[in-house]
């Protein structure tokens, strides 16, 4: 009988490895001796056995990995140099994850050129180790054709006339076959993209993304691949303009685009629709995101955006917030000169879902921001350092459901909440001490957590209106003593997580009447823990 599957546990000292095995995992360092016919390995830890050995290989997973120094000291680490020698011999091999490019013979680029039966996603970094254009034309990756996701990456300097020319060279030849559907390029030093990049040359791409290429300042005609979904660019030093260079001579540029990230664009100044001569741009363009581009002062109106991100960047982009009325999902993060937001923000977003604001260290009222929006279901405010007190108008959000609150260094009571609400979390709140005024209309309220809140020292007792509550988790509250006997009117609570209060002495007797609880977690609480040691606690 052929023995084709084996798995070796690591207190097997000395495991007899069938010849004819061809899927195998171990733990520990083994000999695979005299098998050549393996398919399949999977190793924990380390190899003792050259790579290029298993010629018939067609998956090889390391996983908690530590490879002897002669293969280098890990994969996929950040700190590896070059791949293991003898790549180029594994001809049958289905899966690579990444490929990194080194100096020395044996594991230059070339160990690529016999592996056309590599597929999925495939990250080939160090690629300024890349000798020129004959050296990258030996990568063959015109003839892998079941590779649908490509990253290529330079590391180091590629500011020099030298390396911009060899960059160029290396991603011309770098041409992958025409099914690729996700392209990322980082650190490219060249000053041009190659023609390849276009829908006549990769008609399947639907997912690009270019990053720190900075020497690129003109951008290449996406606009024209007619079924590319998501477009990143970020870190694009020299770009000052988005226009009609980048949208092609079509006549619908971008017209398949969902999802647009603009991140870091330093000296972006201008972002160009009214060239386009009645041409429709980015007609189904639903999410847009825009970070630390400090230079860009307007954003163009795109009915179709419903999800909006705007990061660190002007004030005067921000108030383009106005014009993007249809938007379903708002977040506004940095922007620390703020005092209050722009006048008229939020007053016409009657179809916002979903608000996010964050790490506003100036911040100090939302006042008449939240009166309009009737729509609301989610609100998130994180991390304003200044802000004293959630504004009285969001007891009026009556579709609220979920209420996240972080980082409030300043606030010490809450507001009276609106009924409809489903979930409240309150995290590292440090200057809060009272609940009783939020947590008393809350009757559909099912999850409530509390997280560092430090001088919270119980829970109201107006927690017995919560007769919809199915979670309760309080953690790092050392101030909290005692939970109120009250607790017995939670009917519907099912789990209960208790950590890190460590001042907590006792659970209260009406913890009994909760039927429907399952799980109760107590961890981190000594006092507790004692009281409820099995067959020795008091409870």
């Amino acid at each position: 009988m052929i023995e084709e599957c084996c798995l070796i546990e690591e207190n097997w000292s000395r495991p007899k490895i069938p010849k004819t095995v061809r899927h195998l995992s171990f733990l520990g360092e083994k000999d695979l001796g005299k098998v050549q016919s393996l398919r399949s390995l999977i190793s924990f830890w380390a190899l003792s056995f050259k790579v290029s050995s298993q010629n018939k290989l067609r998956t090889l997973g390391l996983i908690d990995f530590l490879l002897k120094k002669k293969l280098t000291e890990s994969i996929g680490c950040d700190s590896l140099q070059c791949m293991p020698s003898g790549m180029g011999h594994l001809g049958c091999l289905r899966k690579l994850g990444m490929f990194i490019v080194g100096k020395e013979v044996g594991h230059h680029i070339g160990e690529l050129q016999r592996l056309n039966y590599i597929g999925g996603e495939l990250s080939i970094k160090d690629l300024h180790n890349v000798q020129g254009l004959a050296d990258a034309q030996k990568a063959n990756l015109a003839s892998k054709t079941n590779l649908h996701s490509l990253s290529l990456s330079w590391r180091g300097d590629n500011s020099s006339k030298f390396s911009e020319a060899n960059s160029e060279d290396v991603l011309c030849a770098l041409e992958p076959h025409s099914n690729m559907k996700k392209l990322e390029i980082s650190g490219y030093g060249g000053s041009k993209f190659p023609d390849w990049i276009l829908e006549s040359r990769l008609p399947n791409l639907v997912e690009i993304s270019l990053q720190s290429c900075v020497n690129c300042e003109h951008l290449h005609p996406l606009g024209k691949l007619k079924l590319l979904k998501h477009l990143q660019l970020k870190r694009m030093g020299t770009v000052k303009c988005i226009g009609r260079e980048m949208y092609g001579d079509g006549d619908n540029p971008f017209p398949s685009l969902e999802r647009l990230t603009l991140g870091e664009m330093m000296n972006l100044e201008e972002w160009e629709t009214h060239t386009m001569g009645g041409r429709e741009i980015f007609t189904c363009l639903r999410e847009l995101q825009i970070e630390k581009c400090p230079k860009l002062v307007e954003l163009p109106i795109i009915p179709s955006v419903r999800y909006l991100t705007i990061k660190d960047c002007t004030v005067t982009l921000l108030s383009s917030v106005v014009n993007f009325t249809s938007i379903t999902s708002l977040e506004i993060a940095g922007f620390n000169e703020l005092a209050v937001l722009p006048d008229g923000l939020l007053q016409n977003h009657t179809c916002l879902q979903k608000l996010s604001i964050e790490w506003m260290r100036s911040l100090r009222s939302l006042s008449n921001q939240l009166n309009n929006l009737s729509s609301l279901k989610s609100f998130s405010i994180e991390y304003c350092n200044e802000v004293e007190s959630l504004p009285d108008g969001v007891q009026n959000l009556n579709s609220l459901e979920i209420l996240r609150i972080w980082g409030m260094r300043k606030i010490t009571a809450l507001p009276v909440l609106p009924s409809s609400l489903a979930t409240l979390q309150i995290l590292f709140c440090e200057e809060l001490t009272s609940l009783s005024e939020g947590l008393q209309y809350l009757t559909a309220l099912k999850d409530l957590e509390l997280t560092g809140c430090v001088k919270i020292n119980s829970l109201p007792e107006s927690i017995r209106h919560l007769n919809s509550l199915q979670s309760l988790r309080i953690y790092g509250c050392p101030g909290v003593s005692c939970l109120p006997n009250q607790i017995r009117h939670l009917t519907s609570l099912s789990r209960m997580n208790l950590y890190g209060c460590s001042n907590l002495m006792s659970l209260p007797e009406g913890i009994r009447n909760l039927e429907m609880l399952r799980e109760l977690e107590i961890t981190e609480c000594p006092n507790l823990e004692r009281r409820c040691k099995k067959e020795k606690g008091k409870d």
